[in-house]
């Protein structure tokens, strides 16, 4: 049964301090803290796949550092307004274990896709990882708790 990790990036400057929203020192420290933790607990994931946007890029190459992937893509149909309905047919052909670093509307609309209900409220850097299919929360990581 494969593992689906589904993270929001981490903490990013405002577009008028940074047109590109590249992530704050906070956001990327709280993501490390997440990906330290998951490496820690032995989650091992094959692919990491994000959105083209820098801080879900930044937020991705962390969390490669920490759990070692063997691919790590950028992936069309993941920013913050895109139809989970593409990803949601995708994840349930993946047959291996693999993350999404990604955005909010998306994420939460993709979550309650594959668990056919709106059950999760994201946070920065947070891990949500479900396994199935059928989908089922595994567990749910925040910096907080890393």
């Amino acid at each position: 049964m494969p593992l689906l990790c589904l993270v929001q990036h981490g903490k990013a400057y405002p577009e008028s301090v940074d047109p590109e929203r590249s992530l704050t020192p906070e956001g990327a420290d709280e993501t490390r803290r997440v990906a330290a933790a998951l490496a820690k607990a032995g989650v091992k994931i094959a692919a990491i796949y994000h959105s083209g946007k820098k801080r879900a890029k930044q937020t991705a190459e962390i969390f490669a550092e920490a759990l070692k992937p063997a691919r790590l893509e950028e992936a069309q149909g993941l920013n913050p307004n895109d139809d989970p309905a593409p990803w949601a047919q995708r994840i349930n052909a993946i047959a291996e274990d693999a993350m999404i670093v990604g955005h909010l509307p998306h994420l939460a609309r993709l979550a309650a896709s594959l668990l056919g209900a709106d059950v999760v409220e994201f946070r920065h850097s947070a891990a949500l990882c479900l396994a199935g299919p059928p989908w089922r929360i595994r567990w749910y990581l925040t910096p907080e708790l890393a």
